[in-house]
């Protein structure tokens, strides 16, 4: 039985699973305490053996981080990451002194394939602050950072974010379907396309002309050529029928995600 209406997230959502310590996307650089991270997001063209990825310490004492890259896939609807060696860090562990900034290089140590990729590649950085192991302890809860930066190595002949700009995406190769079940909306998005895409601002536009907002911010990706799920606790009604709709790829409007065929 259809349920006779939807109801927005409750705002003790987050609506992904992978905060807890972790900074996802931010304006132009991540920034939580005294480590600072940027870029927030990196992409390897075809040919490319090396990106740049700076981190800056503003605190008035010395900062040990270690930086660690693991493979994305969604195989399974959800984010699954595993231990790689196509992408690593140089080097892995750093000390940043205070006020100054380090960099380390995400390289590519394999030769490249001779076949071109059909699918873009997805990784994920993560960079962990480590903790002081020596002198006095400070009393209290104490905090280490953790950030996660998306890492992507483009399929042959295609352009960068940078180079396409934030203009509508062609949505012809996203599939969405949704339902609600009790007090939950469940949004799945199928990306046939051989690019990632982003989800944000994520809405419900109503037959009737009303938009309501149903997430501010980040979302999360759908990789290319898989699947993603997101299970939406919801806590008033929605008017029905109606569609879903994010900002795709920073586009400076939402869109509709197409319904899948049935």
């Amino acid at each position: 039985m259809r349920a006779p209406c939807l109801r927005r997230p409750s705002r003790a959502s987050d609506g992904h699973g992978l905060l807890l310590a972790t900074l996802f996307a931010c304006a132009s650089g991540c920034t939580a305490g005294n480590l600072q991270v940027a870029p927030i997001v990196l992409e390897f063209s075809e040919n490319q053996q090396a990106n740049a990825l700076w981190l800056q310490n503003s605190a008035d004492h010395p900062i040990n981080a270690q930086i660690r890259v693991q493979q994305w896939s969604q195989t399974t609807a959800s984010d699954q990451l595993e231990p790689s060696q196509v992408l690593r860090a140089s080097p892995a562990i750093v000390q940043i002194p205070p006020g100054q900034r380090q960099l380390v290089r995400i390289v590519r140590p394999m030769p490249m394939a001779t076949a071109p990729a059909q699918y873009e590649q997805a990784y994920r950085v993560w960079v962990d602050e480590l903790p002081e192991i020596s002198g006095p302890q400070p009393a209290g809860l104490q905090f280490q950072l953790r950030y996660s930066i998306p890492v992507f190595v483009l399929p042959s002949g295609a352009q960068t974010r940078e180079q396409i700009g934030k203009v509508p995406l062609d949505t012809s190769s996203l599939q969405a379907s949704w339902q609600v079940s009790a007090d939950t909306l469940i949004l799945d998005v199928r990306n046939t396309g051989n690019q990632r895409v982003r989800l944000s601002e994520l809405g419900w536009t109503a037959d009737n002309g009303t938009t309501i907002p149903l997430q501010r911010g980040l979302l999360g990706y759908v990789l290319a050529g898989q699947r993603m799920q997101w299970k939406l606790p919801l806590a008033t009604c929605l008017p029905l029928p109606g569609h879903p709709l994010a900002r795709l790829n920073d586009a400076p409007v939402a869109q509709i995600l197409p319904p899948a065929a049935r």
